[in-house]
């Protein structure tokens, strides 16, 4: 797994066991393990390292969304809910977003999930990497 302090996310989680297999089962999905792991240690983080390009363009992560089963702002339920992101597409759910406000998206669709970002505004998607530790290893500063 990553040292996750090494991105400056410093360590606040409540997330256990048991809410990974709540969230799971509500949205029918096994997350990849090393996005379990992140939010095991800090669960809706800012990292401080995160940028990363993607096609002819690059961004950083403004924060990742609590992993909470309740049904509020900035959670993972919250943008899963129906009609909760118009537009996007089934499977696709948002784990992060960047200081544009578009949305770091899981795509369930393929296996393992794929990591791509979803402009809201535009409804376009792009593609950032083939897994959720190949999207970790392109952060920089």
């Amino acid at each position: 797994m990553f040292d996750w302090e090494s991105f400056g996310i410093m360590k606040k989680s409540s997330v256990d066991s048991q809410m990974v297999a709540l969230i799971q089962g509500k949205l029918k999905v096994i997350f990849p393990e090393s996005y379990i792991d992140l939010m095991k240690y800090s669960d809706g983080s800012c990292p401080e390292i995160s940028s990363f390009e993607y096609q002819d363009s690059g961004t950083c992560i403004s924060e990742f969304f609590e992993f909470s089963d309740e049904l509020r702002p900035f959670t993972v339920m919250w943008y899963t809910r129906p009609n909760g992101v118009p537009n996007l597409p089934e499977r696709y759910i948002p784990i992060a977003r960047d200081a544009g406000d578009y949305l770091i998206c899981l795509n369930f669709n393929i296996s393992p999930p794929a990591v791509e970002i979803f402009d809201p505004a535009s409804h376009q998607f792009n593609f950032i990497a083939h897994s959720f530790s190949q999207f970790v290893s392109l952060w920089h500063e």
